[in-house]
């Protein structure tokens, strides 16, 4: 019995290892996080509200921040629906 669990632990151990191995993300994997030059490039040919903006967000449930790109109109638009949504919980 103890010889079959000393052959058995380096398999368990190398499953546990392999189990920590991560695969790349499917589904949304075409999308990717333009460059900060890629953003300034564009952003110098577009119209102001066409804009890109970056920053930095970390997610619910989450301590670790994911840079995230949006265009400023739908940035505008969001904080400008949160506002009324506080204000209107807060009247």
């Amino acid at each position: 019995m103890k010889n079959l669990i000393r052959m058995m632990m380096p398999l368990l151990i190398l499953l546990g290892w392999q189990a920590c191995a991560v695969s790349p993300p499917k589904g949304d994997s075409g999308q990717f996080t333009p460059t900060d030059a890629e953003v300034e490039q564009y952003n110098a040919r577009v119209a102001p509200e066409d804009r890109i903006v970056c920053r930095q967000e970390k997610p619910v449930g989450t301590y670790i921040a994911k840079r995230v790109c949006r265009l400023q109109v739908d940035v505008d638009a969001t904080s400008s629906l949160h506002r009324q949504q506080l204000r209107r919980v807060l009247n």
